[in-house]
């Protein structure tokens, strides 16, 4: 990782701390944020205790980070770091659909959100933007909000319905693990994992366990809720 006291024109850098899901994720990003003089990357980490760790020991200006994790509610897990760290900007780098996941990662209070089939240029504009106090979003995200504000449809029909919560339930189904294994990721009980269930059914229009697991398949992919290597290369 790269460290320096002070950038060559005399201000102090901005601090940076990357959280990958994997850890060619996290040595990818933690590089090409790292070459430019304006940033000092802190530290890098590929996991969620050791990420919390790092967060709070450093408590950066900028914190790229992937949150959709295997055992977290990537949600829940950036509306609980804003709390906790108001000051820092927090860049969500990650490879699930912006489409269904943008707009609530900026609700929950990110600062901007960066697909990882960007190009490298495009990572450190999105740096750039958020460090600058300013939210980042693709060209994609700005034209589905007009649509939105022109009241057009911007999700697949009725994500839009289901609460964060039931959405993580929903990735976690079309990932194919059974209420047993996602009560246990997201740390809350079999009965709940099941309750969201009928909820989703519900608001979605699933007769069944069976149609309910083949509609999240269709909307979210069989690797919806399952962590895999960046697409960031060196």
């Amino acid at each position: 990782m790269k460290k320096s006291p002070t950038s060559p024109t005399g201000a102090q850098p901005i601090r940076v701390v990357v959280v990958g899901d994997t850890c060619v994720s996290e040595q990818g990003m933690a590089t090409i944020v790292g070459r430019h003089e304006k940033y000092c990357v802190c530290g890098g980490a590929h996991g969620f205790y050791d990420a919390g760790e790092l967060i709070r020991r450093h408590q950066p200006d900028v914190l790229l980070i992937e949150p959709f994790l295997q055992d977290r509610d990537g949600i829940r897990w950036i509306r609980d770091l804003t709390m906790e760290y108001p000051r820092t900007r927090i860049l969500i780098v990650s490879r699930q659909s912006e489409r269904i996941y943008a707009e609530r990662a900026l609700h929950a209070g990110a600062a901007g959100y960066w697909m990882k089939n960007g190009s490298a240029d495009e990572l450190l504009r999105a740096v750039e933007t958020v460090a600058a106090g300013e939210i980042y979003v693709s060209p994609l995200i700005t034209s589905l909000a007009i649509q939105k504000f022109a009241h057009r449809g911007n999700l697949p029909q009725g994500l839009g319905l289901l609460s964060d919560r039931e959405l993580a339930v929903f990735a976690l189904i079309a990932a194919e693990h059974r209420s047993g294994e996602i009560a246990k990721e997201l740390g809350i009980s079999r009965k709940t994992i099941e309750s969201h269930c009928e909820h989703i059914k519900t608001k979605l229009g699933y007769a069944n366990a069976e149609a309910l697991k083949r509609g999240a398949r269709e909307l979210l992919g069989t690797t919806a809720g399952l962590p895999q290597g960046s697409l960031i290369t060196l």
